[in-house]
């Protein structure tokens, strides 16, 4: 059955295959602070076996370097996109998601990735799923892994898709036209609730914890002062803290077998959120920190769109470990600007609310990201590989 469907894919008009390597329409995009390859749909394997045996060939993520393959040797340019055209009323394209991690043959699926879905409105209009209109564009995307539906606000100025602009996010150099993402109600979807443990605080090993499925992705939020952190710390000190890593490793663990994740010892989710009062302007301090076994590193060198959802949830809802922490928010405003601080600079949020405490009050999150267009062309892999 496996080498049929190798010999029935390998039959795909868009495939170029010469001198025992198989080449596969590819486009590299940087997606906000993250990079990846992103594919269409059409050309990779029905079988998700193959299709994985595929990537893994193109990434090389088990060599620590990657040296032979595309993928960028960190875990923030190792995350890969996939886009086909959607058949669901609400959404105008489908996107899968999957996150590699160098030196391993690990595959994550489970979520979505804010920063690097920003690449998926370009590269649909790029690619005729979507045809502009007007000098902005809004692409309907539903998140596969996620079962969460987005919009993606593009620039299309006279029709044509622009990658160039004057904005600028922090974590990237020089500036690029603006992307605007917009997740709109349920928010859950991974878990089934918002506080997936029932509450908006639990205590673990006598630490508080927020507990937030949002975005497409789970995240523990925690005090940086229940550590004896400041919260402010740069990404390399955080980096070498082993002692800090382990402690909240714990934590984790804990709190993943608390809302029902399977094999939580070994996986990426949930992740992991410490806070602090902001220095100055802006609503709070944050650094987005992987503490399992094998992290390639342990802070984030900007901050996480999916976990920049989750924080902005648990800061404009009441009784979370938020409370006391966010500075300037006033909960009762029909839209409020949320500023997080991160080891590279800012990242601001709008959220669209009702006046309610309730979790159905929330009715957008909005995050302004760039992308660019780095390659299209084609990815080789050898064919042996495959097979």
């Amino acid at each position: 059955m496996g080498r049929q469907m190798l010999a029935d894919w390998l039959n795909t008009p868009s495939l170029e295959i010469s001198g025992g390597l198989v080449g596969v329409p590819c486009s590299l995009y940087r997606g906000a602070t993250s990079k990846g390859p992103v594919f269409r749909e059409c050309d990779l394997p029905l079988d998700p076996v193959l299709r994985d045996r595929l990537i893994l060939a193109a990434l090389n993520p088990e060599h620590p370097g990657q040296i032979d393959g595309i993928g960028g040797a960190e875990t923030l340019s190792n995350k890969v996109i996939i886009v086909g055209r959607s058949d669901r009323p609400d959404a105008d394209v489908n996107y899968t998601f999957l996150q590699y991690t160098p030196g391993t043959t690990k595959i994550d699926r489970f979520g979505n990735s804010v920063n690097m879905g920003t690449a998926v409105g370009p590269f649909s209009v790029e690619n005729g799923y979507v045809s502009p209109v007007g000098d902005e564009t809004e692409i309907r995307i539903f998140a596969v892994n996620a079962g969460l539906t987005y919009t993606s606000t593009v620039q299309t100025p006279a029709g044509r898709l622009s990658f160039e602009g004057d904005t600028a996010i922090d974590g990237v150099a020089g500036t690029a036209a603006p992307v605007k993402l917009t997740y709109r109600p349920p928010f859950g979807t991974l878990l089934g609730s918002l506080f997936p443990s029932g509450r908006r605080q639990d205590i673990i090993q006598g630490v508080p914890v927020t507990i937030v499925d949002a975005g497409g992705t789970v995240c523990m939020i925690i005090r940086a002062d229940s550590f004896g952190k400041t919260g402010h710390e740069s990404k390399a000190q955080i980096d070498g803290d082993q002692a800090l890593a382990e402690r909240i490793e714990a934590i984790r663990q804990q709190a993943g077998h608390l809302i029902g994740l399977e094999d939580y010892e070994h996986n990426t989710t949930p992740g992991t959120i410490m806070i602090a009062c902001p220095k100055g302007a802006g609503s709070i301090a944050a650094r987005k920190l992987a503490t399992y076994p094998g992290a390639p590193a342990r802070c984030h060198a900007a901050f996480s769109g999916s976990g920049a959802v989750c924080l902005a949830m648990a800061s404009i809802l009441s009784g979370t470990v938020v409370d006391g922490v966010a500075r300037g928010l006033d909960r009762a405003k029909a839209s409020i600007g949320f500023v997080i601080q991160h080891p590279s600079g800012v990242m601001e949020i709008g959220v669209e609310k009702d006046p309610d405490d309730d979790e159905s009050a929330v009715n957008g999150i909005s995050l302004t990201r760039t992308c660019r267009k780095l390659f299209v062309g084609m990815v080789y892999v050898p064919l042996n590989a495959l097979q």
